[in-house]
């Protein structure tokens, strides 16, 4: 397996690429709100059943991303692409924020993740980010648990924020 940038003719893959994933659980938001105070908190709970869950982004920016000639990176064995990850660099901020990190459902659990992050973190401190911000939805527990245990730290969350009506969490890691 490669993880290597991304070059045109690997678009049409990585948008073909089965991005849905299935869950046992998900994030409940819990507010406790006051007089003097304002506290949110999530909490991981069990769902009756397995569920399937679509990816919440769209796939047809993708050569745009790639235009920007920044972090689109893919994981591919022999030509065939099965992972990529898309990071946008918010120069004013000096942050990285990754807006799709995708893995073909059938080469999961076999550290490729964990080899993009680590290609997109380097790439980041290469060029003097300071943070890489991923946001996921919270049913999506598998991501979840990946970058809590890369060292990622919940950093807030924003209602309503996929196009599906999802809450997205944000999780930033420092460099």
């Amino acid at each position: 397996m490669d993880i290597r940038p991304a070059v045109m003719s690997d678009i049409e893959q990585c948008q073909r690429l089965d991005s849905s994933f299935s869950t046992e659980y998900v994030w409940q938001m819990a507010e406790a709100n006051g007089p003097g105070e304002l506290g949110t908190a999530f909490r991981r709970i069990r769902i009756p059943r397995r569920t399937e869950v679509a990816y919440p982004r769209g796939t047809e920016g993708l050569l745009d991303d790639w235009k920007r000639d920044e972090c689109f990176l893919v994981a591919d064995e022999l030509g065939r692409v099965f992972g990529y990850l898309d990071m946008t660099v918010w120069r004013w901020q000096w942050q990285g924020w990754i807006g799709h990190m995708v893995i073909d459902r059938r080469h999961r659990r076999r550290g490729v993740a964990s080899r993009l992050l680590t290609v997109a973190e380097d790439w980041a401190r290469k060029n003097q980010l300071r943070a890489i911000v991923m946001t996921l939805q919270t049913k999506n527990d598998p991501a979840i648990s990946l970058f809590s245990e890369r060292g990622y730290s919940y950093c807030g969350f924003v209602d309503r924020y996929f196009n599906n009506g999802d809450v997205a969490l944000f999780f930033r890691l420092n460099l």
